[in-house]
C-alpha cells in the first residue's frame, strides 16, 4: 500500500495538531523550530499505548482500513517497531509554498533500524528501507532521514485545492515532489530559534503528563495566512511573540482539552484592561428554555476590545462606511451593546406544524439609555429581516414564535443545565447529538462542556467530553465509532 506510512502519520494526527501546564524540556525539537514555524504537537507514545486495547479493537472492529491498523499497532507496540518510547513523537508544521500547502513533518527517535524497516514494511505492506546515508525510502521513494537516532519523515505529495483545474474542470493535484536529499539536509542544518519567548511557550505547551499537546505560533500563522499583510498593520504589535497552547487527555468515560493563550506584554495589558471581569450575566437567559436546547453558549465579549482591534487593523473607516446607510458608526454599536451575549440551538419540535427553518435564539444585552439607537440599528443593517423582541435591557432574535412568546411574557425557563458558575467569561454546553446520530454508535456523548476565562491578560479554557460508558478509555470508544 504505497505511501500508507506517511498518509497515516499525517492525517491520523491532523486532529492532534489542530486540537493539540507543568514545564517540560523539548530541547531536541526546539533545535529545529524556527521563528516562522507554524506549530508543533507532541504525542506521548507511552501514555497513548497504555490506553488503547488494540487486540480487542482488532478483534471487534471488522471494517478497519490498513491505515487505521497501522496507526493502532504503531501506538500500541512502538517498541516492536524500533521506536524509542522514552521519547515523544513530534509533529512540526512549517510554512509551505502557499497558505493551502503547509509543510508538516514527523519527528521521532529510532532505537533499532532493522526492527523499524521490518515492522514498517509489514504494517504498511510496502518496502521500507534505510540506506547507508540514513535516508528512509518507501517503495524506493525518499520519505525521511535519520541523524544519529533522530528521524524525520515527510509527505511526498500535497493536495492543493487552489492549484487550478484540469480539462474536466476538476481540482488538479500537484504531482511534484518536494522531497529529495537537499530537503532533509536543509532541515538538519537549519538553525533553531534563539527566541526565549518561543522556547518558553513551547515548553509550557508541549507537556509530558498529557496524551497529546500542541503549540501554535500565532504571529507566524497570522503572517502566513495574510501573506505578510498583517505585518503592515499596527495591530501586528499585539500579535508579535504570541502563541496558543493545547493539551488533550483521555480517561475512562471522558476526555479533556485545555487551551491557553500566550500574549505578549502589550496584548496582556489590553486584554486585562478590557476584560476586567470574569462574570456572566445569567439574566440574559432567565426567560429562555435552555433545557430544551441541543447546545447553548452564554458569556461576555468586550466590544471596547473589539473596537480597539478594529481601529488598530485599520478597518474602522470601512465598517463606518457600511453603517452610514443607517446614519450610525462603530462607536454607536460598541456603546449601545454591553457585550453580554447568549446563543441557543433548540431541539426540533415533534409537531411538524410548529417547525421553524431556524430553531435558534440569540440574546444580546444593551444599555437602556441607548434604546433609541438600538431601535434604529434594528430597523437598518443589524436585523436583516429577522424577528426580534426588545425587553428592558435585552434584545432577542429568533424565528421561533414559542421562544419569542416566552421571552416577551417573562416566563422563567427551566435552565438546570446552565449551572451558573462564577469566575468565568463564557460557558457552553452541547448534547453531542451530531456525534451520536452516526450509525452503529457504540457509545454516546452525554455532553460537552466548555468554560473560559481571562487570567492575567491571557485567555484560558477547559472542555470536558463525557461519554455514557466508562468500561474502557474514551479512546477505545472513539476509535470503535470512527
Amino acid at each position: 500500500m504505497k505511501n500508507t506510512l506517511m498518509r497515516t502519520l499525517f492525517y491520523v494526527f491532523a486532529v492532534a495538531i489542530l486540537f493539540s501546564c507543568k514545564s517540560n524540556k523539548n530541547d531536541d525539537v526546539l533545535n529545529y523550530t524556527t521563528d516562522t514555524t507554524l506549530g508543533l504537537s507532541r504525542v506521548n507514545l507511552k501514555t497513548i499505548s497504555d490506553k488503547i486495547p488494540v487486540d480487542k479493537i482488532l478483534k471487534e472492529k471488522k471494517d478497519l482500513k490498513e491505515d487505521e491498523k497501522f496507526f493502532l499497532q504503531l501506538v500500541s507496540k512502538p517498541k516492536e517497531s524500533g521506536i524509542n518510547v522514552d521519547k515523544p513523537l513530534y509533529f512540526i508544521v512549517d510554512q509551505g509554498k502557499s497558505t493551502s500547502d503547509p509543510d508538516p513533518k514527523a519527528f521521532f527517535w529510532i532505537s533499532d533500524k532493522a526492527k523499524f524497516q521490518k515492522s514498517m514494511s509489514d504494517l504498511t505492506k510496502t518496502k521500507v528501507t534505510i540506506d547507508k546515508k540514513d535516508y528512509i525510502y518507501v517503495d524506493g521513494k525518499i520519505t525521511g532521514s535519520i541523524k544519529g537516532d533522530m528521524a524525520i519523515v515527510s509527505s511526498d505529495k500535497s493536495y492543493n485545492p487552489y492549484s487550478g483545474y484540469n480539462y474536466m474542470n476538476t481540482p488538479g493535484i500537484d504531482t511534484s515532489s518536494k522531497l529529495n536529499e537537499k530537503y532533509f539536509t536543509d532541515f538538519w542544518s537549519r538553525k533553531g530559534t534563539s527566541s526565549s519567548v518561543i522556547k518558553e511557550q513551547v515548553n509550557q505547551s508541549l507537556v509530558s503528563d498529557k496524551d497529546i499537546s500542541g503549540w501554535i505560533n500565532l504571529a507566524a500563522v497570522a503572517s502566513y495566512v495574510s501573506k505578510g499583510y498583517i505585518e503592515t498593520l499596527a495591530v501586528n504589535k499585539l500579535i508579535k511573540d504570541s502563541g496558543i497552547g493545547f493539551d488533550f487527555n483521555f480517561d475512562k468515560g471522558k476526555s479533556e482539552m485545555d487551551t491557553k493563550t500566550f500574549f505578549n506584554s502589550d496584548m496582556k495589558k489590553i486584554v486585562g484592561k478590557y476584560y476586567d471581569k470574569n462574570k456572566i450575566n445569567y439574566d440574559l437567559v432567565k426567560n429562555v428554555e435552555l433545557d430544551n436546547a441541543k447546545s447553548f453558549t452564554i458569556g461576555f465579549f468586550s466590544l471596547d476590545f473589539m473596537r480597539y482591534l478594529v481601529k488598530e487593523a485599520g478597518f474602522e473607516a470601512t465598517i463606518n462606511h457600511y453603517l452610514s446607510s443607517a446614519n450610525k458608526t462603530l462607536e454607536d454599536i460598541t456603546t449601545t451593546f454591553t457585550g453580554d451575549y447568549a446563543f441557543a440551538e433548540f431541539k426540533s419540535p415533534t409537531d411538524s406544524a410548529n417547525y421553524y427553518p431556524s430553531n435558534k435564539a440569540v440574546v444580546l444585552g444593551f444599555n437602556p439609555k441607548k434604546k433609541d439607537v438600538l431601535t434604529s440599528l434594528l430597523q437598518g443593517p443589524l436585523s436583516e429581516g429577522k424577528k426580534y423582541m426588545i425587553s428592558d435591557n435585552q434584545v432577542l432574535f429568533s424565528d421561533d414564535n414559542a421562544v419569542i412568546y416566552q421571552f416577551q411574557n417573562k416566563k422563567a425557563g427551566k435552565n438546570a443545565k446552565l449551572g451558573e458558575k462564577s469566575g468565568i467569561t463564557s460557558y457552553s454546553w452541547s448534547d453531542g447529538k451530531e456525534y451520536n446520530s452516526k450509525k452503529n454508535v457504540d457509545v454516546n456523548i452525554i455532553d460537552a462542556v466548555n468554560e473560559s476565562k481571562e487570567d492575567n491578560g491571557n485567555l484560558v479554557s477547559k472542555t470536558v467530553f463525557t461519554l455514557d460508558k466508562k468500561d474502557e478509555n474514551a479512546l477505545y470508544y472513539l476509535i470503535m465509532n470512527g
